[in-house]
């Protein structure tokens, strides 16, 4: 069964059976402990108010992508656009920042996974075309 996780140096949180042996927001290794739903959903509504315009929202992609040794960001400024500005209707309208392309359940522990950067690594889609469901990242290898 999946747990939720929490890295205790930058706060990430993470659904899986297992944790990440590293921490894929910091770096760090061996940071995550095990959480709860309530935790995890304190966690997350605690970015809310600094990530209210498409300037933060792509900011905070770029720094996302820029710490990772396996995402960049697409080279397509047209998409990021779109796709910050779908980020943050889904902020207003849902209460959170989930993936424009992904569609929500209403249930929102299982909806943890859709939040922005969403757990794409682990889609067949990231494995097979190198890049998530609306091509937002891509693998750094791809071009």
């Amino acid at each position: 069964m999946k747990k939720l996780w929490r890295c205790h140096v930058c706060n990430d949180v993470h659904l899986g059976n297992k944790p990440p042996e590293v921490c894929p927001t910091c770096g760090a290794k061996n940071a995550f402990v095990l959480s709860d739903l309530g935790e995890a959903l304190d966690i997350i509504g605690k970015d809310h108010a600094s990530l209210d315009d498409q300037a933060k929202v792509q900011a905070a992609w770029k720094q996302f992508s820029d710490q990772s040794s396996t995402v960049r960001l697409t080279d397509k400024a047209e998409e990021v656009e779109l796709l910050s500005k779908g980020v943050l209707e889904n902020l207003k309208g849902k209460g959170q920042r989930y993936c424009p392309c992904r569609i929500t359940t209403g249930d929102r522990g299982k909806d943890l996974n859709l939040i922005c950067p969403c757990n794409f690594i682990r889609q067949p889609t990231f494995k097979e075309e190198g890049e998530c469901w609306c091509g937002l990242f891509v693998k750094r290898d791809a071009q």
